[in-house]
């Protein structure tokens, strides 16, 4: 366990963008995943609740709070289709890749919003998936992956084909218990959610553990399951 030190955040509201909607359009339902474009414009996941499957879709909005439109064919497995969309990153080409963890897959669309491709199959071994959450991309468009089932986080090429991975069940360094989030820092490290496990692990490029950070609790840098993690410039 990394020992960490108590410090005070200050963060100052800005401004609320969207509204709550039952229908197509301006405004989210049960937004999950969040992603920018190079141009500054903000893409929504809308995971949607099971009454409200047809309206799964990303929405794409701006910070003056313009809607500028929206893609994604509802709840289903053909093209562009989603039965649990999760998260979502956009590689250097600016392509947008989402996973699906009840569709196990990784779907691929344009800037545009247009279908480019999806792949992944449901599966332990390498290169399949088992329940896919969280998704980063790195400098080189190499996808890390964290399949939640299988306790491992993956790493794929652009196009799918397999790299390595790394992680099995358990609580031990490296080890995950329900991963979720995922993200890289500068240098390319990897940190992951571990969600069961309450903590953050923080990995090399090819897997290496490095730390934990966190443990179960309500107090100072402890966690309660957590789904998400960000790293900042300054590390």
């Amino acid at each position: 366990m990394v020992s960490t030190q108590t410090a005070t955040l200050a963060l100052d509201y800005v401004k609320t963008i969207g509204v709550t909607t039952n229908n197509m359009g301006r405004g989210f339902i049960n937004p999950y995943d969040v992603a920018f474009s190079k141009d500054g414009r903000i893409f929504v996941l809308n995971h949607c609740d099971s009454a409200r499957r047809a309206l799964i879709r990303v929405g794409i909005m701006n910070w003056d709070e313009d809607y500028l439109g929206e893609f994604g064919n509802g709840a289903g497995s053909g093209d562009g289709q989603f039965i649990l969309p999760v998260a979502m990153a956009f590689d250097s080409q600016e392509r947008l890749y989402i996973t699906d963890e009840q569709n196990h897959r990784i779907t691929l669309f344009d800037l545009a919003g247009n279908f480019l491709s999806k792949w992944g199959v449901l599966g332990s071994v390498d290169g399949a998936l088992n329940g896919p959450s969280g998704i980063t991309i790195d400098a080189d468009d190499n996808l890390y992956v964290v399949d939640q089932n299988n306790n491992r986080v993956q790493k794929f090429t652009a196009d799918g084909e397999y790299i390595m991975q790394w992680g099995e069940a358990g609580s031990g360094p490296g080890q995950f218990n329900l991963p979720w989030g995922v993200a890289l820092d500068s240098p390319g490290n990897v940190y992951v959610a571990d969600w069961r496990n309450d903590r953050i692990q923080k990995f090399t490029p090819d897997g290496q553990f490095l730390a934990s950070f966190g443990e179960s609790g309500e107090g100072d840098s402890q966690l309660h399951r957590p789904s998400s993690v960000a790293v900042d410039p300054e590390g």
